[in-house]
């Protein structure tokens, strides 16, 4: 049986089953649009919490694409011909590199002075020199039938990664007499109503921690815990003992950067399905071109519709990545992760409940809500790459107006423009292409003069002011 926290579900244990007033309020948490939605989107971990600290496994993923090493291989050369210890790792006899144009087959490999051995001018092509440090691909595998006693079995590692468990408390106390129940309250109606607030407040604590948690070990009874959210634990390497994956953005969100930011998990072996933004980066991608080429709106006489231009989803290559929103995520961050990594567990026998506290008199009444929980991120390195140094995105969105109802369908884009070098080319290609001047300007080759707030068409051969 779940226990349902609002917007956020949880396995219950026996303190909180059996606790029905905790129950009944929980169903009336009234929350924002945009808060606890990571939270509520994490699933539970497969092995229960048992002790503060606990562990993260992670396996590696080990490329067999890499670069050649530091010595130049020439036309002719056969053995000896040098790689990176990186580049070395995932290689044995038979796999096949293309380097350049070029294809070689790996015949040996020594491992002490990082070296190969390699038929040349494989499958047609022809042999080339190769610089240093030049780039190789893993395309397949070519063995006969004495390789097999050379071809070495390789395995992935686990990597730990220790996480902690922290715990929340949200006192409630009130009086016999309070102000609740002077306002005409039943004791029950006011103790629900109390209840309920207290849960928002424990909610919004909940929410934010699983995002912006930090990792603390407690030293002492005085020096509590605590547990790394999801941006803590997507940059945290372990020193050195794991790898991570971000894309510093440096400055505006464009298609170019989110694409580059997914790709980085793909060709590390992830599998990204999600990608988490603040309310504001939200209006950023809603403005990309990729996720708008789709997009078309209809206007005619009966239908006008404002606030509908949005998306829910970003197609890479074929892969969707559904976008959601969380308020907790840090402005400047977007988090691309693969959501079923993505967890959280209360420790055992210490899930969220609510207890009565010792009161002051008889006539004050004093409870408390709490719990320990952990986070837990699973395919750091792989699956999840946090993108950083966002300070913007688009503005303003191209799309299509289709027109309607008419014989034959117009279509228009518009774009905007600050100056005359930003003005593309009157040709044939941009016939109804408008553009609405963002910045005046008095001296240009493709608009003389224009004014902001004009907007200009295309008719194939020049720039025509709209009326």
């Amino acid at each position: 049986m779940a226990f349902e926290f609002g917007q956020f579900n949880e396995f219950s244990d026996s303190v909180t089953k059996g606790d029905p007033v905790i129950a009944a309020v929980a169903k009336a948490i009234e929350l924002g649009p945009w808060v606890g939605q990571f939270y509520q989107a994490m699933g539970a971990p497969q092995v229960t919490l048992t002790q503060k600290e606990f562990k993260v496994f992670n396996r590696t993923k080990t490329s067999r694409s890499g670069v050649i090493g530091a010595s130049n291989w020439d036309d002719d050369d056969t053995t000896g011909l040098s790689m990176t210890a990186d580049g070395l790792k995932g290689l044995t006899v038979g796999h096949i590199l293309k380097i350049g144009d070029e294809l070689v087959i790996v015949k040996s490999v020594n491992r002490s002075n990082n070296t190969i051995g390699v038929v040349r001018g494989a499958g047609g092509s022809t042999a080339a020199a190769h610089t240093a440090g030049a780039a190789f691909e893993f395309v397949g595998y070519a063995g006969t039938d004495t390789d097999l006693k050379n071809v070495e079995a390789m395995s992935e590692k686990t990597n730990a990664w220790s996480n902690y468990v922290q715990t929340v408390f949200e006192a409630i106390e009130w009086t016999k007499h309070g102000e609740l129940l002077r306002k005409g309250l039943t004791p029950a109606q006011a103790t629900q109503l109390i209840i309920r607030e207290a849960e928002i407040r424990v909610a919004e604590i909940l929410s934010i921690m699983a995002i912006r948690g930090v990792k603390h070990q407690g030293e002492s009874m005085s020096d509590p815990y605590m547990s790394a959210g999801l941006i803590a634990q997507l940059t945290d390497n372990n020193g050195g003992a794991r790898s991570t994956l971000t894309y510093n953005a440096s400055g505006e969100i464009t298609d170019a950067k989110l694409g580059a930011a997914i790709k980085m998990a793909m060709d590390a072996g992830g599998n990204p399905d999600t990608i988490w933004v603040n309310p504001t980066a939200k209006g950023w991608l809603n403005n990309l071109n990729a996720a708008s080429q789709s997009y078309v709106q209809t206007r005619d006489a009966d239908g006008h519709v404002g606030g509908n231009i949005y998306i829910d989803s970003y197609n890479y290559e074929g892969k969707i990545l559904q976008v959601r929103v969380d308020r907790d995520i840090p402005a400047g961050n977007i988090a691309i992760v693969r959501q079923a990594g993505c967890q959280k567990g209360w420790l055992e026998g210490d899930g969220l409940r609510q207890m009565d506290e010792p009161s002051l008199s008889s006539r004050e009444i004093r409870k408390s809500l709490q719990g320990s929980l952990g986070f837990l991120i699973e395919g750091v390195g792989t699956d999840h790459v946090l993108i950083t140094g966002v300070t913007g995105g688009p503005t303003e969105r191209s799309y299509k107006v289709y027109n309607t109802p008419s014989s034959s369908i117009a279509t228009y884009q518009q774009i905007t423009v600050n100056a005359d070098s930003e003005v593309p080319a009157a040709g044939a290609a941009n016939i109804g292409l408008r553009v609405l001047i963002g910045t005046a300007w008095t001296s240009g080759t493709k608009i003389t003069t224009a004014v902001k707030g004009e907007v200009w068409a295309s008719n194939g051969s020049a720039w025509v002011k709209q009326s």
